[in-house]
This record gives C-alpha cells, sequence and structure tokens, in this order.
C-alpha cells in the first residue's frame, strides 16, 4: 500500500513538473521561513498573536498564504509589503516585508513579517519533499520517468541556490558571499539587510540557531537531507542504456547544491538539538560525493551527540520531545553507518581510516535507546517533564513507530524492543512505520515470539527522575518524582510529582507551551506540583538535586529526594511511593519536608474543573496576597483540618485524594491557569490550584494519599497517628483499605525506631516501612534499605 501511494504521488508530480512549473515553485529570490510570521490580521481581531504565525499553504494554491485564526489571505492589500530590500550580491534580488506596525516576537523588536518570503520557503520544502519522493519511487519501480522529474528538479535547485543568501527566520539577510557569510555569521564583513527600524550590526540575530538558506530556522539539514537522498537514489539512473544525469549535471548538482550547501552546516561547530542534524547531513553529503572529511565531521558530531549531549546514562539533558527531536536528526546518519568503510587507500590527518564502522555497534547508541525505553508510561507516551507535550496535545511526545522498526532491526538480541514494536504496530505488525519497515525489517518478524511488554521501574542516576509503576507488566500507572539538575529546556519544577494511571493524568504536569508568548505560565515553579518558599520561584543556579533513595519491590515502590531549590531552605525534600495491592489497586504516598522561609506553600493542580470537597465545605475568603499567584475566585477549605477532594475523570474512573493536614496548615483553593496546548486550541481553560500554607521558620510536613480507581475505591480512610515515642521528624500515616489496615512510617534519616501501633509493634531502621494487615495478619511489610523492617502482633 505504501508503494502504490508513493507511485500514485509520483506519477502525479511528473505530470505537473513542466520547467515552467518547477521554476515557478523553485523562485531565484532566496526563500525567507515558514515561522517568524506573524499575522496583523489576528492583531486587529484582537486576538492573541502568536510568533510563527497559524498558517495553512497548498501547492494547489501556491501564491496564497492563509491566516488559519481569521481566515484572511496573503498577500492582502489591507497588509501591503511595502518595504523593499535590494540585494547587491551576485544576481540582485528584491525582498519585500510588510509595512504596518511591526511586531516583537521572541526579544526581536521592529519584526516585520514577509509573507511572500513564508511562501517561497514552502514551495521550496514542498519541491525537496517531492524530489525525494520522486528518487524513492524510482528506487522501488524503476521507472525512469520518476528519475528524469527528480533530475529536473535538483538541476533548478543545483542553478538557484548558490545565489540563496545566508538569513534568519526574523528577516535579517547577509548580503554578501554566503561561504563569508557562513564562516562569520556573527560578525559580518559587512552589513546586514534589515527592514526598519531596525538598522544592521553586522550581526545575524541568533546566528547558526535560525539561520539557513533554503530556510531560516538553523536547520537547513532538512533541505539537505532530502536533495542528498533524491540524488542518491536516481544518479545513476539509465535509459535504454544512457545515464539520465550527464557528467555535466552531475557536477552542477554535487558541485552547486550538495557541496554548496554544506558550506553552512560545516560553519557551525557547537552540539545542540538543531547542529547535530546539520552535521547528519554533512555526513550525508559526503557519503553521497566521496568526500570523507565531511563524512567525519559528521561522525564526530554523532559521537559528541552520544556522548557529551545525551547525559553518561543515555537520558536526555534537555526533556523526551527534545531528545525525539535530537534522535530524529540523526537517525538517518546511524542508518547510512551500519556498515560504512572509507574510499579505498583514505587515511585522516592523524593516518586512520574508517572500515565497516557500524554506529549501532561501535558507539554508545544503545544506551540512548535503552533510556529512551525505560522512560516511557504505560500508554506507550512520554509523561510530559520539562519541555514536553503532554499526551492530548497537537504533538504529544511519543515513542515513533519509526524509531521502533529501527531499534529492532538493528538489535535484533533486544526482546524487549521487539515487545515494544507488537505494542505499537500489532502482534501483526501492521501498524508499522511502512516506508521504514519496506527496508529494514526482517521478514517474517510479526511470527517471532516476543514476551508481553513489561516497563521497569526506574531512576537513572544522571536523570535523577523516578519512574515509580504498577501493575505485573508496569503499565497501570506511573509515579514520577523528579530531582534532576537544572539545565536547557527544563522548568521550574524541582521536586515536583507527575501522577497517571490508566490512561489518564491525575496529577498532571502542565507540558510546554513551545513558542507562546504565555510559554513561562507552564515553566513557573506554581504550574507544577510542588512547593514554592516565600512565593518565589525556584532558583535555576545551584539548583541540583539528589535521589536519596530508589527502591522497588513487589508492593512498594518508593522514591526519597531532596534539592536546592531555594537557598533559604534548610531542608527540601520529598518521599513518595506507589502502594500496589495488584489488580489495579493501588495508591500513591506524597510527603514533603520543608524548613526555611518565612512562608511554605505546597501547590498542585487538580486533573479538571470537576470535582468536590468533602467537609468541611470550601468558602470564600480574601488572601491579598494570593494576587501574586493569578488565582482566580480563592476559596478556603480551613486551617488544620484533614479534608477528601475527589475528582469525575470520566464516566469510568475517578480521582481521590486525602490531605492529612498540620496543625496550623491552611489551604486554599483557586482558578489557574489550565491552557495546555500551543495553538490555543484550549486557550482560557482553567484548573483548581490547591495552596497548602504554612508560615514561619519551623520545619513542615505536608502529607498526602492519592488515588485513582474505576468502580470502588481502595481507600476507604487516611490519618496521621500521634504515636508516643516517635520523634518529630517521624511521619506515622494509617490508611484503612477495602483489604484492611496498613501503617506507613516515614523518617528522613535512616534512624533506629521501635513504634506501638494499634495492630503490633513495627521495628525499622529504613526512612520508609509499609505494613499491610489484613484478616487481623500481617500479609506483607516492605521497607526501603538494606535492613528489612520485623512486626511482632499485638497480644490479643
Amino acid at each position: 500500500k505504501y508503494f502504490e501511494a508513493l507511485q500514485s504521488q509520483a506519477r502525479a508530480a511528473v505530470a505537473k513538473f513542466t520547467p515552467s512549473y518547477i521554476a515557478m515553485m523553485i523562485e531565484e529570490t532566496t526563500p525567507g521561513d515558514d515561522k517568524w510570521t506573524p499575522s496583523p490580521a489576528v492583531r486587529d481581531a484582537g486576538k492573541q498573536v502568536l510568533e510563527h504565525g497559524q498558517w495553512q499553504w497548498s501547492p494547489e494554491r501556491p501564491h496564497e498564504l492563509k491566516c488559519s485564526v481569521t481566515g484572511t489571505v496573503f498577500p492582502n492589500a489591507k497588509y501591503p509589503e511595502s518595504i523593499v530590500l535590494r540585494t547587491t550580491w551576485g544576481k540582485p534580488q528584491t525582498l519585500s516585508f510588510y509595512g504596518g506596525e511591526p511586531f516583537t516576537i521572541f526579544g526581536y523588536k521592529g519584526n516585520r513579517p514577509s509573507f511572500t518570503g513564508n511562501i517561497r520557503a514552502r514551495k521550496v520544502s514542498y519541491m525537496a519533499q517531492k524530489a525525494r519522493e520522486l528518487g524513492e519511487a524510482y528506487l522501488l519501480s524503476g521507472d525512469v520517468g520518476y528519475a528524469r522529474a527528480c533530475r529536473e528538479v535538483l538541476l533548478r535547485f543545483a542553478q538557484v541556490y548558490p545565489n540563496w543568501l545566508v538569513h534568519v527566520g526574523y528577516g535579517e539577510y547577509a548580503d554578501i558571499d554566503p561561504h563569508l557569510a557562513a564562516l562569520a555569521i556573527n560578525k559580518l564583513p559587512a552589513p546586514e539587510l534589515v527592514a526598519p527600524p531596525n538598522k544592521p550590526d553586522k550581526t545575524l540575530w541568533r546566528g547558526y540557531w535560525t539561520a539557513g538558506r533554503a530556510g531560516g530556522v538553523g536547520q537547513e539539514s532538512a533541505f539537505v537531507r532530502l536533495v542528498t537522498e533524491a540524488y542518491d537514489w536516481t544518479c545513476n539512473a539509465q535509459h535504454n542504456g544512457t545515464p539520465l544525469y550527464s557528467d555535466e549535471d552531475k557536477l552542477k548538482i554535487e558541485r552547486d547544491l550538495l557541496l554548496e550547501s554544506s558550506v553552512l552546516l560545516i560553519a557551525d561547530k557547537q552540539i545542540n538539538n538543531k547542529s547535530v542534524g546539520n552535521r547528519t547531513a554533512a555526513a550525508l553529503v559526503g557519503m553521497c560525493v566521496g568526500h570523507p572529511g565531511l563524512v567525519r565531521f559528521g561522525l564526530e558530531g554523532f559521537q559528541k551527540t552520544v556522548d557529551d549531549w545525551f547525559l553518561p546514562d543515555g537520558s536526555t539533558p534537555e526533556s523526551p520531545a527534545y531528545a525525539n527531536m535530537t534522535l530524529g536528526n540523526v537517525d538517518n546518519m546511524a542508518q547510512a553507518f551500519r556498515d560504512y568503510s572509507d574510499p579505498p587507500g583514505y587515511r585522516d590527518a592523524s593516518g586512520g581510516r574508517l572500515d565497516r564502522f557500524n554506529i549501532y555497534r561501535d558507539t554508545n547508541f544503545n544506551r540512548v535507546w535503552s533510556a529512551m525505553f525505560t522512560g516511557l508510561q504505560g500508554d506507550l507516551l512520554y509523561p510530559p517533564f520539562a519541555d514536553s507535550y503532554h499526551g492530548a496535545s497537537p504533538k504529544k511526545t511519543t515513542f515513533n513507530a519509526r524509531f521502533a522498526e529501527l531499534i529492532v532491526a538493528s538489535y535484533p538480541g533486544e526482546a524487549r524492543y521487539l515487545s515494544l514494536l507488537k505494542a505499537i504496530a500489532g502482534d501483526d505488525l501492521s501498524k508499522g512505520h511502512a516506508p521504514t519497515a519496506l527496508y529494514y525489517r526482517e521478514p517474517g518478524l510479526e511470527q517471532r515470539s516476543s514476551p508481553p511488554l513489561a516497563l521497569p521501574d526506574v531512576c537513572l542516576p544522571e536523570l535523577r527522575i523516578g519512574h515509580l509503576r504498577s501493575g505485573s507488566d508496569g503499565r497501570d500507572s506511573l509515579l514520577l518524582l523528579s530531582a534532576s539538575h537544572w539545565g536547557v529546556h527544563h522548568h521550574l519544577d524541582s521536586l515536583n510529582l507527575y501522577y497517571w494511571k490508566a490512561g489518564r493524568e491525575l496529577l498532571p504536569d502542565l507540558g510546554y507551551l513551545w513558542d507562546h508568548p504565555s510559554k513561562t505560565m507552564t515553566a513557573r515553579t506554581l504550574a507544577h506540583n510542588t512547593l514554592l518558599i516565600d512565593q518565589a520561584e525556584q532558583r535555576t543556579t545551584e539548583r541540583g538535586g539528589e535521589v536519596e533513595f530508589f527502591h522497588a519491590a513487589s508492593h512498594l515502590k518508593t522514591m526519597q529526594a531532596r534539592s536546592n531549590a531555594y537557598a533559604q531552605a534548610k531542608h527540601y525534600n520529598r518521599v513518595a511511593a506507589v502502594i500496589d495491592h495488584g489488580r489495579k489497586r493501588s495508591y500513591t504516598l506524597d510527603i514533603f519536608r520543608v524548613q526555611g522561609g518565612q512562608t511554605q506553600d505546597y501547590v498542585l493542580h487538580g486533573p479538571n474543573t470537576n470535582f468536590q470537597i468533602e467537609s468541611p465545605t470550601p468558602t470564600s475568603t480574601s488572601v491579598s496576597d494570593m494576587a501574586l499567584y493569578d488565582l482566580k475566585n480563592v476559596r478556603s477549605v480551613g486551617t488544620g483540618n484533614d479534608w477528601k477532594a475527589t475528582w469525575k475523570m470520566d464516566a469510568k474512573m475517578s480521582f481521590a485524594l486525602w490531605n492529612l493536614a498540620q496543625p496550623d496548615e491552611q489551604a486554599l483553593i483557586g482558578d489557574g491557569w489550565g491552557q495546555r496546548n500551543f495553538d490555543n486550541s484550549d486557550l482560557g481553560a482553567t484548573l483548581p490550584y490547591i495552596v497548602r500554607r504554612t508560615r514561619g521558620d519551623g520545619p513542615k510536613y505536608f502529607v498526602s494519599l492519592y488515588e485513582g480507581f474505576e468502580g470502588n475505591a481502595l481507600v476507604r480512610s487516611a490519618k496521621r497517628l500521634d504515636v508516643p515515642g516517635a520523634p518529630a521528624d517521624a511521619i506515622v500515616i494509617g490508611v484503612e483499605t477495602t483489604l484492611g489496615r496498613e501503617y506507613i512510617v516515614s523518617q528522613r534519616e535512616a534512624t533506629p525506631l521501635r513504634l506501638a501501633l494499634p495492630d503490633g509493634t513495627l521495628q525499622t531502621l529504613s526512612r520508609l516501612s509499609v505494613v499491610s494487615v489484613q484478616d487481623g495478619r500481617v500479609a506483607w511489610i516492605e521497607s526501603e534499605g538494606p535492613v528489612k523492617a520485623q512486626w511482632s502482633a499485638a497480644k490479643p
């Protein structure tokens, strides 16, 4: 089916791609970029302007750009591109920009969008995609007509690309030799072209991060990889024994398109989630034209990505979404380097050479894939911590089928990867990624047996985010406790708690608003289930967190961590646990210990607005400083009392929160920021924010239990127990369940404890112990640490 669809699209392209059509789609004028184009029509409508705009474009109407919010079609006489810049280098070009009131986007003042530049970029991207499509259709069918059409597109690109200027998406163009501009992008030898009111300063705004020639987003590799593959697949095509590409054709495409496009790629020596894709493209160009120096440049970047960009344990230094982006930027290189050898006789500067080099075998790539596997939640999405998207987002963060196909093919001994592919694609693998499976999947793979997919409890040592699960396969629920260090694409969320169960986010993380003007609303500390001191944001410098213990047994999965999120905090410590009784019956424990500052606000936000609080009934209150949190409709749930809130998730599932209060703890509920989608599809959404507040500089202990359940709840009641002889730091909780009684004992440090409890005596050296008493007998007792807790039943 994939091949048939590919051929159908290729036949349509062959029929359409006349010389005049190709010239119209691939203009001599440098493209702009399909982002960085805010819509003045949206501003005039009084709606929120997104910096990249929200646009629709179709190859059927290639000269038009339609605003998705207002329906306004551009170019438009109401919004004329009356500001014109004329280039002088090479073949002169005319660049036009919107002449009305400028915008400020991403800190860049005086931005003037170019709708025609946006259109040119979209046309170029479309034609590059079509060239690759035609090349693959030829590769699979042998129909030289597809290769001929591909050749015409590539020759047109080779004709105009050398004259395209280095520029950035903000609308600044280096009007000099692109080779010089690439090498001196931050210190140009001549003033750049900018639209007024901006003035040139001999640097392109944001430099390589947003630079390109076919586009202006910092990822020229997207274009280069497409045309390189298209050429590689068709360059040896013949018609009746005669080569389709003449020697002159090959020279022109290899010199004026492929090698020419690599100049900007190799100028950027940094390693980040964009540049690694440019390194990949440089390597592919080098392989294609026989330039091992380019190949080495790409391989060096890949190895730095795996060994330096990813953390030493293979986990992401940024977020699951950006790990996916980075892997998507290097996966082509991994496939090309499965059995690479340098040209015969070649030696690099150190006298070495590569022979049958395999990235999957000869680097630490498997460590990265292992971390990506273990970071999944039960529905095979990634939890939305840091700059990742939540599960219902238009850009939800997944382990995609292409990646699954690749790792199964590349690591045939890893049964868990085949289990993952079958979970994604079905046992017959019919829902796999056809464009990848066609080339790399072993025939008959669907008949090979594999164990059911199981996800482990894990806390990778460098990532410092504990994944605590329930269910025999670890897929029933996920409790996430984050002690990660601060870094790029991180949030102000140290010791944040996230809870997912049976496909529902119960304690949600609001996720990532991408390049949205209000993206800080989901990155700030208040947007997370954590604790604020003195109503201040967590710090970023010296924020590091540490895992104090991580323990996973049959019934008790638990982690304790501390953080340096606040300089004034003597203690900032959290323990979280999943207590699992099997058969989808589990609940979670949360204890936050803090000392420092004058105000301590334990904050969490509920999953939706459909909830009720059992006694006491919330009442209106005027808390003046709550305005600092921009919460509306603030209500009080009293001071010092235990209470329970229950959310209705849907027709099947409910979520219960048990708040076990301290004597001086004030509980407040307000309506706060709830938007989670960058495209404004949920604009104005709110969620209930619960703020449990204490004051003073003494030690504070915030204790909670959570349970998501279908049908009847497992937990009937929960309360803190006042046990004689227990030290002040020890928290003792009694839980009544439908199975019996449970006792939970937590202490921050591991010290000997002997506690007389209603059903017996507990002796423990552990920082967390749980005893389950059912039918008058101990059903199980589990604790973290090497010394297990002991239980003596009370005498009748």
